[in-house]
């Protein structure tokens, strides 16, 4: 059977844009990390909340070096001013992977610019989320979802599907 991240990372390669999920602690963000290893031009688009909408436990810039250890040649993009100012015309010239965490707590302009991003051809986006209904509308642009599990197991849904069950969880108002 093969790893978590391998997975992800082959799902990288044949996919544009994808949303990982499951609950705190199965490794998202790590895993997710540990499948780009090898790859330039890598982005983290940080959030200061959870997918429940709680502040990052031990601080946001505790969590953020935290990411930045994952990764040496990370980007980090970590306030909304820095997120909102991504030009994807010239950010899509490096062809680059954008992890994006969290959607929860993202105003209506940051959304505009994920699906911005998420529209843009030579920009790859990952989506970490702790739970779909957080997704929304953004779901129209995704590829496909893999959801990780305690066991180390995971379940890939597809695009038709990952709409039908956006569209179903709605998400909570900000």
């Amino acid at each position: 059977m093969k790893m978590i991240s391998e997975v992800i990372k082959e799902t990288i390669t044949n996919a544009k844009n994808i949303v990982i999920t499951g609950e705190e602690g199965v490794g998202k963000l790590k895993k997710t990390i540990e499948a780009l290893q090898d790859r330039d031009n890598v982005y983290y688009i940080g959030n200061p909340f959870d997918y429940k909408g709680n502040w990052r436990p031990k601080g946001y810039d505790k969590y953020i070096f935290n990411v930045m250890s994952l990764k040496r040649d990370l980007f980090i993009i970590s306030n909304e001013i820095e997120i909102l100012s991504i030009d994807p015309g010239q950010l899509s010239e490096k062809k680059p992977v954008l992890v994006i965490d969290e959607i929860y707590g993202r105003n209506e302009a940051q959304h505009e610019k994920i699906a911005s991003l998420l529209k843009t051809q030579q920009i790859k986006v990952i989506i970490i989320t702790g739970c779909l209904k957080n997704i929304g509308s953004l779901a129209q642009y995704l590829d496909l979802s893999i959801m990780l599990f305690e066991d180390d197991s995971f379940l890939t849904v597809e695009r038709e599907f990952l709409n039908k069950i956006c569209s179903i969880l709605k998400p909570e108002p900000h």
